[in-house]
């Protein structure tokens, strides 16, 4: 017994039959099918960015302050008086002796006294910045080769291969099962 031979005619083998037959006639007329690629290059973008830059560190800096000194005046006992035993003439040339009190002597001396010992002192200088401009690369220069499509000036819609003219989206010629969902892509997607 013989299997029943079933006939593949949904719009996909359809669609597939078309891009062969259309791929074959863009090939007899020259460059502008689905085959056709073009090589693309584009320069690197550069930007500028302000920073702030350190020029000089924070900076501790030891200060010495000198010692504070004032002059003082006093009162200083420079002898204790008391009883003293004096003697001395009297007028016919006799000696006599008696007791005498004599007070107390005082002078007014002047001293330096330290008010306030040397000191050391931190102090801490900020850091400096400065505004640099660099430059910068925002996005580096491309190249390789997309779908040629049919060219209109180089403005307009281009439709680089026949999936893309069937709306099946990120699809080649070169890889058909791109359109069709059946792979993970393009060596040109990266474009």
């Amino acid at each position: 017994m013989t299997a029943p031979v079933t006939r593949f005619t949904t719009p996909i083998a359809l669609a597939i039959t078309g891009a062969v037959l259309f791929a074959a006639s863009a090939q007899a007329g020259g460059c502008g099918g689905a085959e056709c690629y073009r090589y693309v290059a584009t320069p690197p973008v550069f930007g500028a960015v302000n920073e702030q830059v350190l020029v000089r560190p924070a900076e501790t800096v030891y200060r010495t302050v000198p010692p504070v000194y004032d002059t003082v005046a006093e009162r200083v006992l420079v002898s204790p008086g008391g009883r003293v035993w004096q003697t001395r003439r009297d007028a016919y040339g006799e000696l006599v002796g008696c007791w005498v009190d004599v007070p107390p002597q005082y002078a007014v001396r002047q001293r330096r006294v330290l008010v306030q010992p040397a000191q050391t002192i931190p102090e801490t200088i900020p850091p400096q910045y400065a505004n640099v401009r660099r430059r910068v690369l925002v996005q580096p220069a491309r190249a390789g080769w997309v779908p040629a499509g049919h060219s209109t000036g180089g403005y307009g819609p281009r439709i680089g291969s026949i999936p893309d003219a069937l709306g099946i989206a990120g699809a080649s010629s070169a890889d058909i099962g791109v359109g069709l969902g059946f792979s993970s892509g393009s060596i040109y997607d990266g474009y």
